[in-house]
């Protein structure tokens, strides 16, 4: 009897190990959590996605560092929420919450961030039609404090850098802030976000305010996202410690239930007839329409992603990309060199790990200010000086997106129009081409 025992006590035990892993297997995780990016310090900044649907939806909390951790504390309470509330995410919303957009300021007890920058004033916020809240390197802070904390520059900060690829496709937005006790949208008139923050003020029980009145806000995050056509409201909550749970996740679920007008589905552009998709056409308003030049041609889908060319860059769009929804697509640059000489000085400014060309002085400079990383990529060469006519100099430096060139003229920094001098090339010579230069 007992080797028969033994037996099926074995047997017994082996399927049950072999029906666990699977069930365990079977199970849907509660979120998914993504690296969106670094601080300035290196730190990590995550997102936990609820959900798969179409509609961006976004919560950002602990902006401002230590002296609003509630935010921050409240953004863990709603990741743990939504992760055993699975059900209340809708099925056309792919929900982000972000616990801590500012992690070098929590960790080092500040309200700005690593660098000494508010990072809800650093936003380039001259995109939309209000001036009265244009970027500025003096601002008003906490209790209307005055103080040069804006950044050297619009969007001049890596963690204000990463908030802007990653909202590019989102539907709406949500930034946490403490401690007033109302709700309010971007300045700039926005019809959605107006009645967002009316929704979310009424089901949390918070005031509603059409836009802060204590003092002037330039470079918030808020009016941005209205600069791109993306909705976005700020719950500031009454009490500077208190996460104040279950009055915005009220605020949060009465959002969710009115998805359909809330949370738009993300529709196309029209630019002087070249059809472009929304989180394409943001890309380009926020890095700068002017510098990047005209759509070319309508966007095509290619292995999932839209492309779209433009003067001086190609993007994509990949819906798929939890990370940077947006990126520049490399191009061949190795046409437009020119004549060249080596340039004689070998100052080395920026360097970089996968080539032994380096950046440096005004490109340097130029490259920083723009957001090379996005816009221009690794180079593909050192800056060489150019053959230009006697007592002028020019001199310019290909990269993996583009190229830029020093104007003389202009005393000014310009990106050349690859993109568009390779379509025309492209056409010129095709076979199909009725006229052809040979």
């Amino acid at each position: 009897m007992k080797p028969i025992f033994l037996v099926l006590v074995s047997v017994w035990m082996g399927a049950l190990l072999w029906i666990l892993p699977v069930t365990h297997a079977q199970q849907a995780p509660r979120n998914v959590r993504v690296q969106i990016g670094l601080s300035g310090q290196g730190l990590p900044i995550e997102a936990f996605r609820f959900g798969n649907g179409t509609r961006k939806f976004v919560i950002v909390g602990g902006t401002h560092g230590a002296p609003e951790r509630n935010t921050g504390v409240l953004s863990r309470q709603l990741i743990d929420w939504f992760g055993n509330h699975p059900e209340a995410v809708p099925a056309d919303v792919r929900l982000y919450i972000i616990p801590v957009l500012n992690p070098d300021g929590d960790k080092l007890e500040l309200r700005q961030n690593a660098s000494g920058v508010d990072l809800n004033r650093n936003m380039n916020t001259n995109l939309d039609k209000c001036s009265q809240n244009d970027w500025a390197q003096r601002v008003y802070g906490a209790s209307a404090v005055i103080s040069d904390t804006g950044g050297p520059y619009a969007d001049s900060e890596p963690e204000s850098r990463v908030i802007r690829a990653f909202l590019l496709d989102a539907s709406a937005v949500v930034f946490l802030h403490s401690a007033a006790g109302l709700v309010f949208p971007a300045f700039c008139e926005d019809p959605i976000a107006n009645a967002m923050a009316q929704i979310y003020a009424k089901a949390g029980n918070y005031q509603y305010a059409r836009y802060w009145d204590k003092y002037p806000i330039t470079g918030g995050m808020h009016d941005w996202a209205r600069g791109i056509d993306l909705p976005a409201i700020i719950p500031e909550l009454e009490s500077g410690d208190d996460p104040e749970f279950d009055r915005n996740l009220a605020g949060i679920q009465a959002v969710l239930a009115n998805t359909p007008a809330l949370l738009p589905a993300l529709a196309d552009r029209q630019i002087n007839g070249v059809t472009m998709p929304l989180p394409i056409w943001r890309f380009w308003q926020a890095y700068g329409a002017e510098m990047l030049g005209p759509p070319l041609a309508d966007a095509q889908l290619r292995d999932g992603k839209y492309v779209q060319p433009f003067e001086t860059i190609m993007l994509a769009y990949d819906s798929r990309d939890d990370v940077q929804p947006v990126r520049a697509v490399p191009i061949d640059v190795a046409a437009f060199t020119g004549e060249v000489v080596p340039i004689s000085d070998d100052t080395t400014v920026l360097t970089f790990a996968r080539t032994e060309a380096v950046v440096h002085d005004a490109f340097a400079r130029y490259y920083q200010r723009v957001d090379g990383v996005q816009l221009l990529g690794a180079p593909q060469d050192v800056e060489r000086m150019l053959t230009a006519p006697v007592g002028t100099q020019q001199s310019q430096q290909p990269f993996a997106y583009g190229v830029i060139r020093y104007d003389e003229i202009n005393n000014r920094i310009i990106r050349l129009p690859v993109v568009w001098q390779a379509m025309v090339t492209s056409n010129v010579i095709a076979p199909t081409q009725p006229f052809q230069i040979r």
